[in-house]
């Protein structure tokens, strides 16, 4: 119990941290965040006991907390393909379809099993049921596939990390699917051993288990939060640039400038994009070609100004 309060904590922890960094700002991680919360705070063992008999006493609030972190899986495999530049519109279907087949078979093997009375072991209980093996194993197939895959478009996008929190979230959500892919295989062997009768199998895979659950979760989450973090740090940084450079050029336009009569603006880019305009239209009026120094300004401001304007990572 320990170890589901403490990632409870950090889950409930992160999740507000989330949502005010991404306040005005794509909120699909965060919505992750607050789907594996409600799975792991859920799964608390007295709250459990409390929570499970106000719907029937037959582990219904165990179905729909796997149902929970299925969706949870689900944004954050969307998540973080948006995240790192690889939202794939053939991706979204592809997730959306798989979410959809898995709840449907999870939800049908829950209702065709014996369900036991109110139990915080229900796999230990009720495991020995074939249903109960397709049940299980039907999300941690699709959990492990979706944290893999996770991990695998994270490997994809290391060089594009833009800060060191960039590089360390994906190197954290790497390995958070690497411990979702062995935490697959681990509970799959568990299930089928449960059924044939290898308890010896199941408890000594209890263990590995044990690790791999909370490791996958907790690298995940990290991962993520870090993601995001390393995105704010790529946005401040890109508007201190801006700001430089619409300094650096306020003598140029002061000299040869043009005043095009823009309304405006509050955006640093826009106004810097203006002024750009307004030299550039000055100089070609005057006829008189930039020196030097003059274009390495002007060049520096551009590519400050590209930087800002270029497709960033604004869906984390």
């Amino acid at each position: 119990m320990i170890v589901s309060v403490t990632m409870a904590v950090v889950l409930v922890v992160g999740t507000v941290v989330l949502f005010r960094l991404q306040r005005g700002q794509d909120r699909t991680l965060a919505v992750t965040f607050l789907l594996f919360t409600a799975t792991i705070v859920t799964n608390v063992d007295p709250l459990y006991r409390w929570l499970d008999p106000l719907v029937g006493g037959r582990n219904v609030v165990t179905v729909v907390s796997d149902c929970l972190m299925i969706a949870g899986t689900s944004t954050l495999l969307w998540g973080v393909a948006k995240a790192v530049g690889a939202a794939w519109r053939w991706l979204r279907t592809a997730i959306i379809v798989a979410f959809a087949v898995v709840v449907v078979v999870v939800v049908a093997a829950f209702l065709t099993l014996d369900q036991p009375p109110t139990t915080t072991t229900f796999m230990l209980v009720a495991g020995h049921q074939p249903a109960a093996a397709v049940y299980s194993i039907a999300q941690t197939t699709y959990l492990g596939t979706a944290v893999g895959a996770t991990g695998v478009i994270c490997i994809m996008r290391l060089r594009e990390a833009r800060t060191a929190a960039d590089l360390v979230g994906l190197w954290v959500i790497v390995l958070g699917g690497v411990l979702g892919v062995v935490r697959m295989v681990v509970v799959a062997v568990m299930d089928v051993a449960h059924v044939v009768g290898r308890l010896d199998v199941t408890r000594a895979l209890t263990p590995p288990y044990d690790v791999t659950t909370p490791g996958a979760v907790l690298c995940m989450a990290s991962g993520m939060l870090l993601l995001v973090i390393g995105h704010q740090l790529s946005r401040r940084r890109r508007a201190r640039r801006l700001d430089a450079a619409l300094a650096a050029l306020e003598p140029l336009h002061a000299r040869i400038g043009t005043d095009n009569a823009y309304p405006a603006t509050e955006d640093t880019a826009t106004r810097l994009s203006r002024t750009i305009v307004e030299i550039n239209d000055g100089a070609r009026r005057s006829r008189r070609p930039l020196d030097a120094d003059e274009r390495i300004v002007l060049a520096e401001a551009e590519s400050a100004l590209d930087e800002a304007l270029a497709p960033a990572r604004d869906s984390v």
